[in-house]
């Protein structure tokens, strides 16, 4: 005789609903694991108010198959199509609610989801906090050589280290200057494509670079005529 788990006849269940307009408030007679699998299974689509009556009728908040909890797939949302700043206001409820239920942060355990949601969590505050997440991140503008105007990107980088490694395919322009800020501090890099060990140049010295990074630097200081030089007598009349 064949043995069906918890989750078999949660699946189940989700597939009759694919056909027949039921709400789950009509399972109230399922055993409390069929409800925490139907719970578990069906947190990806964020229906916060479902999610809530499963719970009310015995699904546990907490439940946690295959290594993930019912927070961790809520927050990631279903095969990455629910991750933009458009979902902010839905996780956000969402989490509230589960925090009625003794659900914490520590409920969720791998860190690489709110990376892959960092457009919904940088963009709320209360999700900000609830997951200790740093919400500052350096910002990257750029600009073609000689341009008047910087271009604005929707790219962010949690360090400057990985924003300069990642200059040299962040546009579709064979050269540009990069505009890198972080809680104020800006710095520029001139970036040219194919150019080798000279593809991305920082345009100002800061403390702290190698003599190679600042004798870079002077080049690019030189040659654009950033620096002011000691002058001649006769240069001055």
């Amino acid at each position: 005789m064949a043995m069906y788990t918890s989750y078999d006849v949660a699946r189940q269940l989700m597939q009759v609903r694919n056909y027949v307009e039921l709400h789950v408030s009509g399972f109230a007679e399922i055993p409390a694991d069929v409800l925490s699998a139907l719970l578990h299974l069906t947190a990806e689509f964020r229906d916060v108010d479902e999610m809530e009556t499963l719970i009310k009728m015995g699904a546990n908040p907490r439940e946690t198959h295959q290594g993930f909890t019912v927070l961790e797939m809520f927050v990631q949302g279903h095969d990455g199509c629910l991750r933009h700043e458009d979902s902010v206001k839905t996780v956000e409820g969402g989490v509230k609610m589960l925090t009625k239920y003794d659900v914490t942060d520590k409920d969720l355990t791998h860190q690489w989801i709110l990376s892959n949601c960092e457009e919904i969590i940088r963009n709320s505050e209360y999700l900000s906090t609830f997951f200790k997440v740093e919400t500052q991140r350096v910002a990257f503008y750029f600009h073609a050589p000689r341009a008047k105007k910087l271009t604005e990107s929707p790219m962010t980088f949690k360090d400057l280290d990985a924003a300069v490694k990642t200059l040299h395919c962040m546009t579709d322009l064979d050269q540009y200057v990069a505009v890198l800020e972080y809680k104020g501090d800006v710095t520029r890099y001139m970036v040219t494509k194919g150019a080798g060990s000279l593809a991305v140049i920082p345009m100002e010295s800061k403390p702290g670079w190698t003599k190679e990074q600042e004798r870079v630097s002077n080049i690019v200081n030189f040659v654009m005529g950033n620096d002011e030089y000691p002058t001649l007598v006769c240069e001055d009349e």
